[in-house]
């Protein structure tokens, strides 16, 4: 149905005709839409209907065999035809509030005649009107055509112009049929990638570039905005994650120990040796040679330019904190440093800070993580000692601040470290700060230190490549003194991608186990050891996952807290048994589930705006879904439902609705021998829409 608009001056509308597309306004939209008809040699019109505060607008352009021909524009004020009428057309469709629509099987010598005026010149045009010549009879098109077609039309693209081509025939038949099957074997990987994207915040986006997919020409389009979507997905999903302390980090050691002690107990066990060896040596084998602080300046001694090893990945990051050690206040300052967990930035933090204390050694130089500047902060304000605490970091010459993205939410420490920036960066001192994401994308940070952190050089680390991976393995293996080989190297480089924490941490494993059990570093150990742990991870993973199955009733609903809906579909397994009467309500398109899943035998409702005959859909109605679920629930005795989307219904309405509709399942469910999952994401929910969740359901958090 065409969009009503503004009420105009009925005379300037034009007759409806059929309706072929609809887009909505850009830079670029009007002209995109203009070649394309050129292509098709498309008659008919365009109408453009934009609505402001201000009032609102109409515009045509008729098009005849591809080419414009008339131009009319109208506002509440007045109209306009003929060229200055295109121009305010033109003008209309840059806005992406614009609606434009194409609409072909119109008269257009009726509307010529009814708009003398309305002409744009045209290149040989006839002065006297041709005589009318019978049209020919459309041709037939092939049935093979017309299956593709079909095809294409029940995946969900638009196929109208195509077909009027079609049945027009000849050369120019064959190659627009050439140049959409062409079009759809491009964008349909598109479209599996723009699947794999469901960062809530990114809906709405992700449903217009969906929109504009339908039209397989817009391949080159789609493909530019999927990969920004994809990288906006990754940072959104990076700022999700909670920072990590200096604990966190050590809990993580303690585990990896244990787990590298484990398998060193059971080797020697199956060899009938002694398990003559604690956790404590494991734990000091695994960090490897331990690092030293300068107890003046908190810098690691061995982070130095020297030992870091630069990459395409890292190498304008490098670059800029050398430029920073060498010159600094004067180079870039503040120099933001950004990047995931474990890539490096620390190490080139404490680099610049060792490289300017080289240079002057009587340079006030201090290393500190935000934590540990919240946690003296608060020490200080305690003690009232304030005054002592603010004397210390005001009069550095050079104030390095780790992991700023645990400021998120402090808001004292943000109101002290505000006025700590402001007198150092005015009094010509540097700052050097890192964070796992920019600046803007760390939650609840006040706009005065975002606009503060923004007003120098933001330098970005990306995971490292497989050449840098190598290059960082040989390095550590030389500093630790233990020859690797080069294959062992490859194997471990391969295989740990995008952290060089994890990267050392894997080698450092395989090396501890080498020298505790008293074997030599080897390709096949590397594969034994790396396995091992692997295989341990995914076991302790399904025994908590077994564990959980094992609690599942019928009449009881779950809320299962994890970032996919993975550990989701497997206790729906679980909670059928050999039974087949399950149904799934995803966000995912049900061939990806049936390919990723073992839910062939189950029902699976596709939550999405978009229809198919291809796959079972459902709108993000509410109401609609209810009736479905309960209807499913009367056709068998027993069985289980998934809610696989509570993410995309609440960014569809509203908590509150979505939370009613919940507790209608929840009660229904609780009356029958059925099974309710609900699958939800704490990082993509808030805190207490997660709190009423668990209020209302038993949660099963993996």
């Amino acid at each position: 149905m065409a969009s009503q608009g503004p009420t105009l001056p009925s005379e300037i509308v034009l007759p409806e005709g059929k309706l072929v597309r609809t887009a909505s306004g850009g830079t670029d939209a009007l002209k995109k839409a203009l070649v394309d008809l050129k292509r098709y040699s498309f008659s008919g019109y365009i109408k453009t209907i934009l609505q402001g505060p201000g009032g609102g607008s109409i515009g045509y352009v008729v098009v005849s065999e591809g080419t414009p021909d008339l131009a009319l524009h109208a506002t509440e004020k007045g109209s306009r035809e003929g060229k200055a009428a295109l121009k305010a057309v033109w003008e209309d469709s840059y806005a992406p509030k614009c609606t434009i629509e194409i609409h072909a099987k119109v008269d257009i010598e009726k509307i010529r005649a009814s708009f003398p005026n309305a002409g744009l010149e045209r290149v040989a045009r006839a002065a006297p009107p041709a005589p009318k010549v019978t049209k020919p009879t459309p041709r037939t098109v092939p049935p093979e055509t017309q299956a593709k077609v079909r095809a294409w039309r029940d995946a969900g693209y638009d196929v109208e112009t195509l077909e009027a081509v079609l049945r027009a025939g000849g050369e120019a038949a064959a190659a627009a049929l050439g140049e959409f099957e062409t079009a759809i074997a491009r964008m349909e990987p598109l479209l599996r990638d723009l699947d794999g994207i469901t960062e809530p915040a990114l809906h709405d986006r992700v449903a217009a570039l969906r929109e504009g997919a339908r039209d397989p020409l817009n391949a080159n389009r789609v493909a530019a905005e999927v990969a920004s979507l994809q990288e906006e997905a990754e940072r959104l999903s990076r700022a999700a994650q909670g920072p990590r302390t200096e604990e966190d980090r050590e809990r993580e050691l303690q585990d990896r120990a244990r787990r590298v002690f484990d398998m060193i107990v059971r080797h020697r066990a199956a060899e009938g040796k002694p398990a003559d060896i604690s956790e404590v040596q494991v734990a000091r084998a695994l960090e490897g040679k331990p690092t030293t602080r300068d107890e003046r300046t908190n810098l690691i001694r061995q982070y130095t330019f020297d030992t870091y090893v630069v990459g395409p990945s890292n190498r304008f990051a490098h670059a800029a904190s050398v430029a920073v050690a060498r010159s600094p206040h004067s180079a870039y300052n503040p120099l933001f440093v950004t990047s995931g967990s474990g890539l490096g930035k620390t190490h080139l933090m404490n680099a610049i800070g060792n490289a300017i204390l080289s240079g002057s050694g009587e340079a006030r130089v201090l290393y500190v993580t935000a934590e540990g500047f919240s946690n003296e902060f608060k020490e200080a304000q305690a003690a009232g000692r304030l005054q002592e605490f603010r004397e210390k970091f005001r009069t550095l010459d050079v104030a390095l601040l780790d992991d700023a993205h645990f400021l998120s939410g402090k808001g004292d420490v943000q109101e002290e470290l505000f006025h700590t920036f402001n007198d150092l960066y005015n009094a010509n001192k540097q700052i050097v700060l890192t964070s796992d994401r920019p600046p803007k994308e760390i939650p609840d940070l006040e706009d005065r230190l975002v606009s503060r952190f923004e007003s120098g050089l933001i330098a970005d680390i990306q995971p490292p490549e497989y050449e840098t991976r190598v290059a960082i393995l040989r390095r550590k293996a030389q500093d630790a003194g233990t020859p690797v080989d080069d294959e062992v190297i490859a194997y471990i480089g391969q295989r740990v991608e995008d952290n060089i924490r994890e990267l050392g941490g894997a080698l450092n494993r395989v090396v501890a186990f080498s020298q505790l059990m008293g074997q030599p570093v080897s390709l096949d150990l590397a594969k034994e050891v790396l396995k091992e742990l692997r295989e341990g991870e995914a076991i302790r993973a399904g025994a908590r996952l077994e564990e959980a199955g094992r609690g599942i009733q019928p009449g009881h609903a779950y809320l299962i807290e994890e970032d996919r809906p993975d550990h989701a579909f497997a206790l729906l397994r679980r909670a059928l048994g050999t039974e087949a009467r399950g149904l799934i309500v995803t966000r995912q398109n049900p061939k990806r589930v049936r390919e990723k899943h073992d839910v062939a035998a189950y029902r699976i409702l596709w939550l999405t705006e978009r229809e198919s005959t291809a796959v079972e859909t459902i709108p993000p109605s509410l109401e609609r879904i209810i009736h479905v679920i309960e209807e499913f629930m009367k056709e068998g005795e027993r069985g289980a439902v998934m809610i696989d989307g509570v993410e995309y219904l609440v960014s569809s309405s509203s908590f509150d609705a979505v939370l009613k509709f919940l507790r209608r399942l929840i009660d229904h469910t609780s009356e029958s021998q059925f099974v309710l999952l609900v699958s939800a994401s704490t990082k993509t929910l808030k805190e207490q829409e997660i709190k009423n969740l668990e209020r209302e359901m038993e949660v099963l958090a993996l």
